[in-house]
């Protein structure tokens, strides 16, 4: 077991130590040893071209000065390098989500069908993967977002070893394939320069059929009626069966990939009950894990200061855990030292976050690498050009598509998954268009970016709508079985800005919940367009009435856990659908005699929403007061609290306020 106190000295310092860390280092360490280096990224999600999504080295966006997967690809490589000099065992890792449907993604589709070597498609992310070399992947959510088939033939090209340990690779003929040539795999294990044998060993988040789609692929030890945390648990059973496999097997050290979506996970649920993993290379969350000396990309924020954080195990052995943000943004680099006869960790000798930066007053800017330059970054490039050249219309108004992020009551970042947001109002609106229905039910997980003021293109509806989700129609829904699906869209709501990718952003009706109260019994009132009250006091007081609802093929067959079966709720076996995005170009573009925008997103349709609004089409009366007649409990005490936050915000948060 590795000193903690001698860890988290080294590990504030890159490969460079200083005398006392290296006198540290010597008197703890053993006369046999070897050094490893750990190059670790995570959830590129297809963010090949920048840090700004679809521009390159644009004056107009400084940040698309970074990132890019041909930058990312030269930091790796000069890491790489620069270890292997000093005697360093190096290992390349990928934790996952290593591509995002939308357009980059699309480029590969329109311009790839057959190019690959086998005269199938290939991918440009998997283009990438391969120059780069990974020892291994992990599956994430996003790899399954196009079903089975698209997760299989991925992992078939990506050059790399697929792992999870929670995975049925059974479960298709194209998974077995893979399995039995030992593309997919619970483990696998990679030999040192001197034979020292290491375990990767994969963990893919039970959340899995809730939040992506795939479809015939099942998952072990998983119970679709058990909660999150109780599925995790049954899923570090498999974990320890396969760490325990590995080692009998003759790995002396095991590195645990993870992709769980919040580091968490790990750190509450999964190391608490394992033993035998020395490293976990976590991936899914987009926490940005950074020492106070690590350069960052402007803008960005530290989620967890320290590079890696230490957790301890069921025996309480100390376990480095490390993760490195999103979108082909940094590398991280974690540098360990383990016993030659044991492969135990005996220090931390270094680790730093790598920032990926093309701008040309960094002093740790990078060329790309030429490879991928010409090979990828030119021709989505090109492909992205056309869609964002191809104008649908304008707006008047920044559109606010953020995740959102949680905060003190009533001065919370609000975003598409914790409030109503204009764009959010957007979509629904576009989603009620595009199914020709009364109401329209969005979920916030499906919503990625927002769009600025000024031009639309149709590279915008991509980017905030960027998988391929199709509309679907259910003609008749009565007021019971909305309440149940509203009932779970604020399950996980709160005052101080829960985030869930449920949360539903709504058109065609206002809602009126009360997070104070029991998830179950939240929805106080919901109202028709048109006047009609369908809930009232957390009652239906119109079961009679019959209207139409569409939302995404996604929600409708019950990701992030929407019960539309279990209310009963059916929907129609359309054959001539439409993708969301697609109904969001439209509903911009089309003219207004036709129910569109006729080009235009006015401010008075769509200005700033805000959660302390009570005119809005989402109502938290733990925020806001209603200014109608009502019978909500403690409704006197709620206007007294939001009277208080309301000047609270204004004194302590200025800045929030004014962006209200």
């Amino acid at each position: 077991m590795f000193s903690p106190q001698t860890s988290k000295l080294a590990a504030r310092r890159p490969l460079g130590m200083s005398a006392l860390s290296l006198a540290l280092f010597i008197a703890f360490a053993p006369a046999q040893a070897e050094k490893l280096t750990l190059l670790h990224v995570g959830d590129q999600e297809s963010w090949l071209l920048s840090a700004q999504g679809n521009l390159r080295d644009n004056a107009s966006q400084a940040i698309s000065f970074y990132g890019g997967v041909d930058r990312l690809a030269s930091v790796m490589a000069n890491a790489q390098a620069q270890a292997e000099a000093a005697g360093r065992t190096v290992l390349k890792l990928n934790a996952g989500d290593a591509f995002l449907p939308g357009p980059r993604w699309n480029a590969s589709k329109a311009l790839l069908g057959t190019a690959h070597a086998d005269g199938g498609q290939d991918f440009f992310d998997a283009i990438a993967m391969r120059h780069i070399g990974f020892h291994a992947a992990v599956f994430g959510n996003h790899e399954f977002d196009e079903g089975a088939a698209t997760a299989a033939r991925f992992a078939a090209v990506s050059g790399t070893t697929y792992l999870s340990s929670n995975l049925n690779f059974q479960s298709t003929p194209a998974f077995a394939s893979l399995a039995n040539a030992g593309r997919v795999a619970p483990y696998t294990m990679v030999s040192t320069s001197k034979g020292h044998q290491i375990a990767l060993v994969g963990a893919t988040t039970p959340l899995l059929p809730r939040i992506s789609s795939p479809g015939p692929v099942s998952l072990l030890n998983h119970d679709p009626l058990q909660s999150e945390q109780q599925n995790l648990i049954r899923m570090t059973e498999l974990v320890q069966q396969n760490v325990d496999a590995a080692r009998a097997a003759g790995a002396k050290t095991v590195v645990l990939m993870s992709h769980l979506q919040n580091w968490n996970n790990e750190r509450q649920i999964v190391i608490p009950r394992l033993q035998g993993v020395d490293v976990v290379v976590s991936g899914g969350g987009h926490e940005l894990m950074a020492d106070a000396d690590d350069r960052l990309l402007p803008g960005d924020a530290r989620a967890l200061t320290g590079h890696p954080q230490l957790v301890k195990d069921r025996t309480g052995r100390d376990v480095a855990v490390v993760t490195s943000s999103f979108g082909n943004r940094y590398v991280g680099e974690l540098n360990i030292e383990v016993d030659d006869s044991t492969g135990a960790i005996r220090a931390i000798e270094g680790s730093r976050l790598l920032r990926v930066s093309g701008n040309a007053a960094d002093a740790d800017r990078v060329q790309g690498d030429s490879f991928l330059k010409t090979s990828v970054i030119d021709p989505v490039k090109g492909y992205v050009d056309v869609l964002n050249s191809t104008r649908i219309g304008s707006s008047q108004v920044s559109l606010n598509g953020v995740r959102g992020s949680k905060g003190l009551p009533g001065s919370f970042e609000a975003g598409v998954r914790n409030s109503e947001t204009n764009l959010g109002n957007l979509v629904a609106d576009a989603m009620r268009f595009a199914g020709k229905a009364d109401v329209a039910i969005q979920n916030g997980g499906g919503i990625r970016a927002g769009i600025a003021a000024g031009d639309v293109t149709v590279g915008d509806t991509f980017n905030v709508l960027p998988f391929t989700n199709l509309v679907r129609r259910a003609p008749s829904v009565d007021a019971g079985q909305l309440k149940q699906i509203l009932e779970h869209s604020v399950a996980t709501a709160s005052a101080a800005g829960d985030v869930n990718g449920r949360f539903a952003q709504v058109s065609g009706l206002r809602v009126i919940y009360d997070t104070q109260r029991n998830a179950g019994s939240r929805v106080l009132k919901v109202t028709l367009d048109d006047g009609t009250v369908l809930i009232d006091n957390g009652v239906v007081v119109n079961g009679l009435r019959r209207f139409s609802l569409s939302t995404i093929d996604f929600t409708a067959a019950g990701g992030d856990g929407y019960p539309f079966a279990a209310a009963g709720v059916l929907f129609e076996n359309a054959v001539d659908t439409i993708t969301y995005q697609e109904a969001l170009e439209r509903f911009i573009s089309s003219p207004l005699a036709q129910g569109g925008l006729g080009g235009l997103i006015t401010a008075e349709r769509y200005g700033t929403a805000n959660p302390l609004d009570a005119a809005g089409r989402l109502v938290d009366v733990a925020l806001a007061p209603i200014p109608e007649p009502g019978t909500y409990g403690m409704m006197a005490l709620g206007l007294g609290l939001l009277g208080w936050l309301q000047r609270r915000r204004r004194t302590a948060h200025p800045a929030a306020a004014a962006a209200a």
